[in-house]
């Protein structure tokens, strides 16, 4: 559970305009989107802060990450849309 909490406080920092949306607490789709955000942001740190750069993997692991936001935020929206919450 804390890494989904750690996973969806890195996407609200990444997209503010969304805090107010407060049913995705308990989305366990959007909770397991948030679990490997958090995945991926953490293997990009550590790549990110390695002694020996792999910039190959690194890139690899920005456009996850990248990815990733971009999947929650489009969920987060879509969902706002269809259910009427806004």
């Amino acid at each position: 559970m804390d890494v989904q909490k750690a996973g969806m406080a890195r996407l609200l920092l990444a997209a503010p305009d969304l805090r107010d949306t407060t049913w995705m607490i308990n989305d366990l789709a959007f909770l397991k989107l948030c679990e490997f955000y958090e995945h991926a942001c953490l293997r990009r740190d550590v790549l990110r802060c390695s002694t020996q750069r792999d910039d190959a993997a690194l890139l690899k692991a920005e456009e996850e990450c990248k990815s990733l936001e971009a999947a929650a935020i489009a969920y987060i929206r879509e969902r706002q849309k269809f259910s009427g919450i806004i």
